[in-house]
């Protein structure tokens, strides 16, 4: 081709060789420019399909103009020849870059951001590039970066469909057999692209995290022998956030973090947020905060709390809205990181001191850190004013943290007990025992109210200790489960609290959001909701759906005054269903709240005797309850957080498919001895169903048994007859443990004593008991014969929950702590 000329280009040198043709640098000869010449390959010519839809995305690829992508002058077929004339982009590409070692990280971190602003504009025009790596990054000797063959790997790959929504990766062509091809794509892939599945722009952001990390390390990411080695490493190696240099400041290491996150739907959700926190951190701000403005993208990973600061401007920006006028003070929003080698929790809520100015906060160990040998959870004070959280020492086991009026205590539930402590550090003062206690609230005059037990009313103790009076009572006409997460309201004396009916809260009369007082024992339902509600400056703040609203709010007369607003999107329930709502806020400072619906994902991983992860199962979701039928090939698991659903998982084909489609909450599978059938328990007519159906998927489910009450399914016997579950009744103190004959369709209770008894599951030879029971104060497993009960056995001494038999019945492995 060098000396030719085709057309009005004549070819004075070779650029390249890649997968997708060959590259040469040519003149323009109409317009005296310099252009560079891709020459496609041959498999074009002969399908004209695939060609026409090839010019298609060429010409719509033409229209994206940007500083920093190389430009698409003309798409043409001169004597069989089909080629792309482009923008000429000088200088060396990234990779050769990166072959005579690590960029400095301030050099890397400005080629970041340039990429970072081309990859934005192209997304703005949902345009993505698909092929995004080194070989395809152009930097002159200014230091000025063009991406190249911007979204040119889609359209050479003939995708079936033209939708923005394609399941087939477009770099992994049969054209493309030269191994360092393949390899230098596939390591750059994110680990849905690998997987075959549908990507869009967070696929993308995926492989910026990982160039990035490639300029800051000087080494790859990901490198294996191999294409399906490499493909492997992307999809499941753990990454070595160690080998970062020691200069990469926090705020670029937790981007990093963010942008290489396997699970899309918690991946940075915006190109644009990089691009934010790469330009704040060249001007030297806060290293961990990163702040956007109001019109951010609403979706983020969990971890990140989204603060917004203050009330007051909200409630000024609420009343413009409504009526018009004047714009308030802008409303300005930051992201705050949890600290490192910890996870923000998903069930304890954000604290705001009274004073707005500080966030007390349950952090746990992360399971991904090798040095973070420390308790599986803990209580963190974060000061608004300061980059750092500091640990309140001896809160080990933490949960559900509120703070005293004066902003000095800080009271929690841990070991059994609410205790207090002082949140500048000091002994830990138990205040009186609990069983499994959630959520409090503390006035001016010294009053705690609290939940005790998690299926009782409220109870009131002094703020020095004493013993807990009963404040609310569980009502059996509205079905009540529980009452829980109390607030104060500005008197002292009312105070607002959630009540958990037993009915779906999808469709409960009952459930919401009530105010009780001190010197009464009547509450009021406020609001039905499947939210808790905070008061703040004049409005409650409660979630509906995925929505933060705020709702003017009398607080004197406890009455609305006007129609809700939304304040914020995508803020998660938590991994605490009944009234969870992951969101804190003072009474007149800022609002703090995750952002995100992986808030209350996990992930289905298989581990080893050593609690060594051997691989995961699907992607991040809501997953409850798993089950493994018996022959090991197939889960079935409950997804959803409000109203979940039954899902197969095809453990050999890795593939997944709904098998209940009720809009009533579906949960507990359990598979019958031949793995033919699959019982659960739902909502659908009446609270605690449990109802069977064949796997194959045809016919109705069957309903068996109404117990009426709340209900979890726990195993179903190897002989087939026993069903047990654990069963909560209105105004009951605890859960018990009962068994459905399958032969009669009765429930009887096994035991139904004054403790929680849960978690029961029968021996292989249906001889032996397993449950757990907090008779001893702590929840611990026990063993007693079965169905005589001639004895019992404490088999854990030092907590316990969730027993399961070895499949021979000469083993039990159960849960601890966080272990």
């Amino acid at each position: 081709m060098i000396g030719k000329t085709v057309a009005h280009y004549e070819i004075t040198g070779l650029l390249g060789k890649g997968g997708m043709g060959e590259v040469f640098r040519a003149r323009d000869i109409k317009l005296d420019r310099e252009v560079a010449f891709k020459v496609l390959p041959q498999e074009l010519s002969g399908d004209p399909e695939r060609a026409a839809r090839f010019e298609r995305e060429a010409r719509m690829l033409a229209s994206l103009q940007h500083t920093n992508i190389a430009s698409i002058y003309g798409y043409e077929k001169v004597d069989g020849i089909r080629f792309l004339t482009m923008e000429l982009a000088e200088g060396e590409d990234l990779s050769e870059r990166l072959e005579q070692g690590r960029i400095s990280t301030e050099e890397a971190l400005n080629i970041a951001l340039q990429i970072a602003i081309g990859l934005e504009a192209a997304h703005e025009k949902n345009i993505m590039h698909r092929d995004l790596k080194p070989a395809n990054v152009k930097v002159d000797a200014d230091g000025a970066v063009k991406i190249l063959d911007f979204g040119l790997a889609r359209a050479y790959s003939g995708d079936a469909s033209d939708s923005q929504d394609l399941a087939t990766s477009p770099t992994i062509t049969a054209a493309m057999t030269q191994a360092g091809v393949i390899l230098g794509t596939a390591a750059y892939m994110s680990p849905e692209q690998a997987k075959g599945k549908p990507v869009d722009h967070r696929s993308d952001i995926w492989s910026f995290g990982v160039i990035l990390f490639e300029m800051l390390c000087g080494r790859k990411l990901f490198e294996g022998e191999t294409v399906s080695e490499t493909m492997a490493e992307v999809m499941k190696n753990k990454i070595e956030w160690s080998i970062l240099p020691k200069d990469t400041p926090r705020w670029a290491v937790n981007l990093l973090r963010r942008c290489l996150d396997r699970d899309p739907s918690s991946r940075l959700q915006s190109i644009g947020e990089a691009r934010i926190a790469l330009q704040r951190g060249q001007y030297h701000e806060d290293e961990e905060t990163v702040a956007t403005s109001s019109t951010a993208p609403a979706s983020r990973r969990w971890p990140w709390i989204g603060v917004v600061a203050a009330l007051l401007v909200l409630a000024a920006a609420i009343a413009w809205n409504a009526r018009g006028g004047t714009a308030p003070e802008l409303l300005t929003q930051s992201t705050l990181m949890p600290p490192p080698d910890w996870d923000f929790d998903a069930g304890s809520p954000f604290a705001v001191s009274p004073d707005g100015r500080q966030v007390a906060f349950v952090a746990n160990a992360s399971r991904e850190s090798d040095e973070n040998t420390t308790a599986a959870t803990s209580i963190w004070i974060r000061d608004l004013s300061k980059s750092e959280s500091r640990l309140v020492e001896g809160t080990d086991g933490a949960a559900y943290p509120f703070w005293s009026p004066d902003g000095r205590w800080i009271a929690y539930f841990a070991q059994g007990k609410l205790n207090k402590i002082d949140a500048g550090g000091g002994p830990v003062i138990p205040l009186c025992d609990t069983r499994n206690g959630r959520s409090g609230t503390w006035n001016e005059a010294g009053n705690i109210v609290f939940q005790r037990n998690w299926s009782e009313g409220l109870m009131k103790i002094p703020a020095a200790g004493g013993t807990p009076e009963p404040i609310t009572t569980l009502s059996q006409e509205r079905f009540d489960v529980a009452h829980r997460w109390p607030r104060f309201l500005p008197d002292g004396q009312h105070f607002l609290f959630y009540l958990v009916s037993t009915t779906s809260q999808n469709t409960s009369e009952f459930s919401g959001i009530y105010v009780g007082s001190l010197g009464s024992d009547e509450t009021r339902l406020l609001l039905k909701s499947g939210s808790r509600g905070l008061y703040s400056d004049g409005h409650l703040l409660y979630r509906a759906g995925s929505t933060l609203m705020a709702r003017p709010f009398d607080a004197g007369e406890q009455v609305f005054t006007g129609d809700p607003t939304p304040v914020s999107t995508d803020v998660p329930g938590g991994s605490i269903s009944w009234g969870g709502a992951q969101f804190g806020v003072s009474e007149t400072g800022p609002i703090v709240h995750l952002r995100g619906a992986g808030a209350t994902n996990s992930l289905l991983t298989w581990r080893d005797r050593e609690g060594n992860s051997l691989g995961v199962v699907g992607d991040q979701a809501g997953y409850w309850e798993p089950s493994v039928s018996h022959d090991g090939k197939h889960i079935a698991v409950a997804m959803g957080q409000d109203a979940a659903d039954i899902w197969l998982h095809d453990l050999e084909r890795d593939a997944r498919t709904r098998f209940t489609f009720d809009s009533a909450d579906d949960r507990s599978p359990l598979w019958s001895p031949d793995d033919s059938s699959i019982v659960f328990s739902s909502a659908r007519k009446s609270v605690g169903e449990i109802y069977q159906r064949p796997v194959s998927g045809q016919g109705d489910a069957k309903l068996l048994n109404t117990p009426g009450t709340n209900i979890t399914l726990t195993d179903w016997s190897y002989d087939g007859r026993w069903v047990l579950f654990s069963s909560l009744a209105p105004g009951d103190q605890g859960w018990d443990l009962w068994a459905l004959d399958m032969e009669t369709s009765v429930a009887e209770p096994i035991l139904d004593g004054p403790f929680n008894e849960s978690s029961g599951r029968l021996s292989p030879d249906g001889k032996w008991l397993v449950f757990t029971s907090d008779e001893s104060g702590d929840f611990e497993v026990y063993v007693q014969s079965f169905p005589d009960a001639k004895g019992r056995w404490m088999v854990s001494t030092d907590g316990g929950n969730e027993a399961y038999w070895r499949a021979d019945g000469r083993e039990l492995f159960f849960l601890q702590d966080d272990r």
